[in-house]
């Protein structure tokens, strides 16, 4: 019999999780949009050159299927089961587009329900699966963050810098040490913390033993630098979207740093909650890195209202087309059929 406290309480969560990525959503969208001309940003917007555009989309959708065929090696070498590349880019680009436009990031319960039934792998694999994927990402795309940062020119203190630059190693830091030793991590903190119950520090605790669980599997310190090398190179294809936009604008080709390093911090900052889409904090912390970089702020809020428009509609399309007419019944691999959701 199902407990109705815990119903409750469950749902009180969601819509609290709701309620604060709406509110923190909504406070970085007014505090990146605060100062912007509108009227500015729309000439220069109206101005783009097509061509630019275009190799920015054909690099994000060629950057998607290469995100697709990563997850497929990663999650048969943490479930050692073999099935078709085919059958995982569909399931694989919907769940982003549905955490694009539906609350509390549904497309990864989606895609965890999804590739544990289709495959009859455990649902915890998938999970430390996509756990070892962010961890990945938030490395690479933090060196990439840094070397940008270390390059760039910048027009702020340099105290503010310094402290950007801190953060940076800090995250990278932190991310390798649960890339590359996660089961270390983890028995150090259920020793320091085995007795508290937490929420936050329990869930840390288990996303640290299902990462470290995914890492074991994989096996191969060679296959997991080859999945960061693979990562960098990922990040690096889909940053094209922003240099491909600031062409378009009429940025000099020559400064293509500045709108590389706002790339990684607008990335970064989907690490906030925020509405589905990330609209918020995508906006402001670019804007900020643009800033660092001495970007004017028009031209600035042109760049990247523009790329995340391209970065969202997409997945948001793709996702909401599969479910409509390609999220079907399908067997397993045992032969056993499944519905898709």
């Amino acid at each position: 019999m199902v407990d109705q406290t815990d119903v409750t309480r469950g749902c009180v969560a969601r819509i609290s999780r709701v309620g604060l990525g709406l509110i923190v959503g909504g406070t970085f969208v007014y505090l990146a949009m605060r100062n912007v001309s509108f009227g500015e940003v729309g000439s220069l917007l109206s101005g783009a050159t097509v061509a630019p555009l275009l190799f920015a989309i054909l690099a994000f959708v060629v950057d998607f299927l290469l995100r697709a065929v990563r997850f497929w090696m990663m999650l048969q070498s943490t479930s050692g089961r073999h099935f078709p590349l085919r059958l995982t880019i569909g399931p694989f680009v919907a769940s982003f587009g549905m955490s694009d436009v539906l609350p509390l990031r549904v497309g990864d319960g989606f895609r965890i329900l999804w590739f544990s039934r289709q495959f009859a792998i455990p649902a915890g694999t998938v999970i430390g699966t996509m756990i070892v994927e962010r961890i990945l990402d938030l490395v690479t795309i933090v060196l990439l963050g840094g070397i940008a940062l270390a390059l760039v020119g910048v027009a702020a203190p340099p105290p503010l810098v310094w402290n950007f630059q801190l953060l940076l190693v800090i995250a990278l830091a932190c991310g390798l040490a649960v890339l590359f030793v996660p089961a270390l991590l983890y028995r150090v903190l259920e020793i320091l913390f085995h007795r508290i119950r937490f929420g936050p520090i329990v869930m840390l605790i288990t996303a640290l033993r299902s990462a470290a669980q995914a890492v074991t599997q994989i096996s191969s310190w060679r296959r997991l630098t080859l999945l960061t090398v693979m990562s960098l190179a990922l990040w690096l294809l889909e940053s094209v979207v922003f240099l491909g936009v600031w062409l378009s604008l009429g940025g000099s080709i020559d400064a293509l740093l500045k709108p590389f390093i706002a790339f990684a911090f607008s990335t970064l900052g989907t690490l906030v909650p925020s509405l589905p889409g990330h609209f918020g904090p995508f906006e402001f912390f670019g804007l900020q890195a643009f800033a660092l970089a001495g970007v004017e702020t028009s031209i600035a809020a042109a760049v990247v209202l523009l790329a995340h428009l391209i970065l969202w509609a997409p997945t948001a399309l793709f996702g909401v087309g599969w479910l409509l007419f390609a999220a079907a019944p399908g067997p397993d691999a045992s032969g056993k059929v499944h519905t898709s959701v």
